[in-house]
């Protein structure tokens, strides 16, 4: 189905041979890709062929297959060809007709700055940004050390010395595994809702044996001016009796978000992730899925929820949206809390359905049971009965409360987390209140909303109307 395009690239190899063609990428969602030009290069330590030869036809083998495995556009085949480094990252957006389409259209800057410690090289390979966020796609490879074997510890991107976005993995372990068939590490990360200057730097930490490797690598970058192409919705869906109002559509080149106004009335919170399974659909079949644990309220507005999507139909421009919400994580509010006393070593108050068990106070430390099959329970902070809040601060990333404890929650079992923290130092007053934000509590009815983006109320809104 791809023998037009395959003959415009053949017509095109004098202009590949002069391309230079890496490869590199995989994280959170780990693509598909080189297999088919990995076992073509291996070909290439063949005998007599000349050099030149052997690069034309290793780049011609290379830009056909990401048309026939990727399933992308000649036009974005064409940009790959034209932008050095650009192969690098097709396994991780093909995937995501926003990122695909904001390449078409000519967002992706490269950058392919590198920098090498100890055998391993990490590659800054190109940015994506607009005026909301960044899109940044980074690789790492070594002759000397098996890939496999190397650990990512954080994620970092700064302003000369001030931090502006920080990822501290602390006690997780991810590997960085290289795609089959290939000899690198490749992933993308996104980055919103942070106010960017135009000259930062990406920085990221490498396990290796016992010591942490510190990458950093300064760049610039223009942020794309865009058209706005934001949509007003104001429609209400009622989902088992909670009133939920959708508000807007924020439409950028490589983000959709949904604002989403919950009822205050209500009696069920809503609980982080409340909307991970929210997608649009367009008339032609086309969805877009909610980006899983991104979903958060806006602050101060209370009531009002973001919920990026994981591409964005800026592109596409869609006649007709269909929002569907499947499962919502919520609960009563009347449960959304447990309550211990650190001096009786009871569990006072929790929900009905007694998840929580073996509460021990002993040597300065609190520890709990929790009973949960799917891992969505979570407890990022206490009060006391005087309302004096405490985060439960891991050593990751640093305490956003002036006071905190030392915790964490660890998995005993597929079935069982445990919660540890050390007692205050300063004075507190049992009972102690654990706000649930995340329980496996779900609600969940068949309600869709109706999106026609042209006759979106013509009122011109931005960011700005929900962000103080």
């Amino acid at each position: 189905m791809f023998e037009e395009e395959e003959k415009k690239l053949e017509q095109r190899k004098k202009t590949i041979d002069k391309v230079d063609v890496p490869i590199d990428k995989i994280h959170f969602a780990v693509r598909n890709g080189f297999e088919k030009a990995k076992k073509e290069r291996v070909l290439k330590r063949k005998k007599t062929i000349k050099r030149s030869l052997w690069s034309l036809i290793v780049a011609a083998i290379l830009l056909i297959s990401f048309i026939t495995s990727i399933s992308v556009s000649p036009a974005f085949a064409n940009k790959v060809a034209s932008i050095p480094g650009l192969d690098r990252i097709v396994a991780l957006i093909k995937q995501d007709k926003g990122l695909v389409a904001a390449i078409e259209n000519d967002y992706y800057q490269p950058i392919n700055k590198s920098q090498e410690k100890n055998g391993i090289t990490m590659t800054l390979d190109g940015v994506i940004a607009d005026d909301t966020g960044i899109v940044i796609f980074y690789s790492v490879r070594s002759k000397e050390v098996d890939l496999s074997s190397l650990e990512l510890k954080y994620l970092q991107l700064s302003s000369g010395i001030n931090p502006r976005y920080i990822v501290n993995l602390n006690n997780y372990i991810l590997n960085l595994v290289p795609k089959e068939g290939t000899d690198f590490y490749s992933s993308v990360e996104t980055i919103e809702r942070v106010t960017f200057s135009k000259d930062l730097s990406w920085g990221i930490g490498i396990k290796n044996g016992d010591k942490i490797e510190h990458f950093k690598i300064p760049f610039s970058y223009k942020v794309m001016n865009v058209e706005d192409k934001n949509i007003v919705v104001d429609k209400d869906v009622i989902i088992e009796g909670q009133l939920i109002k959708v508000k807007y559509l924020f439409v950028d080149p490589v983000r959709t978000t949904v604002v989403l106004e919950e009822d205050p009335n209500n009696s069920m919170k809503l609980l982080s992730r409340a909307f991970d399974n929210l997608k649009l659909i367009d008339e032609m079949g086309r969805t877009w899925s909610a980006m899983p644990g991104n979903s958060f309220k806006v602050l101060p507005k209370g009531n009002l929820w973001e919920v990026p999507l994981m591409e964005s139909f800026y592109f596409h421009n869609p006649k007709e949206l269909t929002l569907t919400f499947g499962k919502v994580a919520a609960m009563e509010k009347e449960e959304a809390y447990i309550l211990i006393d650190t001096e009786s070593k009871k569990i006072l108050k929790q929900p009905s359905e007694s998840i929580f068990s073996d509460l021990q106070v002993k040597d300065g430390k609190v520890s709990f049971s929790i009973r949960s099959n799917d891992d969505l329970t979570f407890f990022p902070k206490f009060k006391d009965s005087d309302g004096k809040e405490f985060l439960i601060y891991d050593r990751g990333l640093r305490p956003y409360l002036k006071s905190y404890v030392i915790g964490s929650l660890s998995k005993i079992s597929n079935v069982e987390q445990k919660l540890e923290f050390e007692l205050p130092t300063e004075s507190f007053t049992n009972p102690l209140r654990f706000d649930l934000d995340l329980y496996p509590s779900r609600i969940e009815e068949d309600v869709e909303v109706k999106i026609i983006p042209e006759d979106s109320p013509k009122r011109r809104i931005w960011k700005s109307d929900i962000h103080f």
